[in-house]
């Protein structure tokens, strides 16, 4: 089993050294080659968001600073490792903003895997912070949706669905609401631990450090900005229970989040692009996963356009 570290799209944001630490960030998407095929947490931007973008993908690009790098989009880097995009059977994401999905067309036959909240924040959004960040394109082609439910089952005290098991790989979705209604975390468990991708629930590693947590520089420059909007406002809600986390059980789980690029450095070398963003792989040795039945999931087929929501126009969410 090898474990590829991916920036799947550079953002330079305004205000981005007083959220992540740096003034370029990264989207932080982890490819995992396992006995069932290749498997993707998060799929960062994708080849039409650059190509063809609509009016509001357009705007948000520029607004992030994107330098729309063809290079740094799953789909090319999953083919520099001598893959085929139907290899990618898995997707789990940890919520649906552009920067997470954008991905998903360039993989239509992988089945996405998503927590049931964030599910039903894209199909019943109760407000604009829920109908402007989810786009219809990126799901158009009609995904092969698996939602995931609690049952009950924790991990390191944490609600979390039931284990699953994907090839070689075990996985559990983490709920860290916030940021987005059903944002969550996901755990992957490896041959050296575990590792915890959260997402958006944080965005500069000083802020989970258990031993000196901090902000990063010009933060309070920045916060009243950042309180203007819903999504940012949430950002850190759940950092005093990731502290914990890894205060308590640091010898058994790493942390990563999606956009520092320290966080995504710590894995594996800095390569460089034709444009200079960051591309980052890393490698870790084979195990074997435990085998977890999935009857606790409740899978939403492609197929059943009337019952698939996601499949409704843009106009409709």
């Amino acid at each position: 089993m090898h474990i590829h570290h991916l920036n799947c799209g550079t953002i330079n944001t305004f205000g981005g050294v007083a959220m992540i630490g740096a003034a370029r960030g990264v989207t932080h998407c982890i490819l995992i080659e396992t006995d069932d095929g290749l498997l993707l947490v998060d799929t960062g931007f994708g080849t039409r968001d650059y190509i063809a973008p609509t009016f509001l993908m357009r705007l948000f690009l520029t607004m992030s600073g994107s330098p729309r790098d063809l290079e740094e989009t799953a789909i090319s880097q999953v083919k520099r490792l001598g893959y085929a995009p139907e290899d990618v059977k898995h997707i789990l994401l940890t919520h649906f903003h552009y920067d997470h999905v954008g991905g998903l067309p360039d993989f239509p036959q992988a089945k996405v895997h998503i927590y049931k909240d964030e599910y039903k924040a894209v199909t019943q959004p109760q407000d604009m912070y829920e109908r402007y960040p989810y786009r219809a394109e990126h799901w158009a082609h009609g995904p092969d949706w698996v939602v995931h439910s609690l049952q009950g089952d924790r991990w390191f005290g944490f609600e979390c669905t039931p284990p699953v098991n994907l090839g070689s790989v075990e996985f559990r979705l983490v709920p860290l609401p916030g940021h987005t209604r059903g944002h969550s975390g996901v755990a992957l468990h490896l041959p050296d631990g575990w590792l915890f991708h959260c997402g958006d629930a944080y965005t500069f590693h000083g802020d989970v450090d258990p031993e000196n947590p901090r902000h990063p520089p010009y933060y309070r420059l920045f916060r009243p900005y950042f309180h203007l909007n819903k999504a940012f406002r949430q950002i850190g809600k759940h950092s005093p229970r990731l502290r914990a986390l890894l205060r308590e059980h640091g010898d058994e789980v790493q942390l990563t989040c999606s956009h520092d690029p320290r966080e995504l450095e710590k894995f594996g070398m800095v390569h460089q692009s034709r444009k200079t963003c960051l591309q980052i792989l890393g490698n870790c040795s084979a195990c074997a996963g435990r085998v977890v039945p999935e009857a606790h999931i409740e899978t939403k087929q492609a197929a059943q356009v009337g019952q698939n929501p996601l499949q409704k126009p843009l106009a409709s969410l």
